[in-house]
């Protein structure tokens, strides 16, 4: 698909069409759980992302440190 060799139709790029599902892909990946993907938030897990927090004032200390932050998602409200 990605070499567009395939053909589904006069009206559809199937290179186009892989573009499209994957940019799809890596947004799911990548996105809050709150809207379906990254389930567990294991990709933020994975890249070390925190998260969806709103303050990061107590770690301004510890800069350079490896700080090992529990991702937080948008619904996640016990922060």
């Amino acid at each position: 698909m990605e070499a567009d060799r395939y053909d589904l139709g006069p009206q559809v790029e199937t290179k186009a069409l892989f573009e499209l599902l994957l940019q799809n892909v890596r947004e799911g990946f990548l996105a809050d759980p709150i809207y379906g993907g990254n389930k567990d938030m294991t990709s933020w897990k994975m890249i070390g992302f925190p998260g969806a927090r709103y303050d990061f004032r107590d770690l301004l200390a510890k800069k350079g440190q490896k700080l090992n932050i529990i991702p937080t998602s948008l619904i996640d409200n016990t922060l």
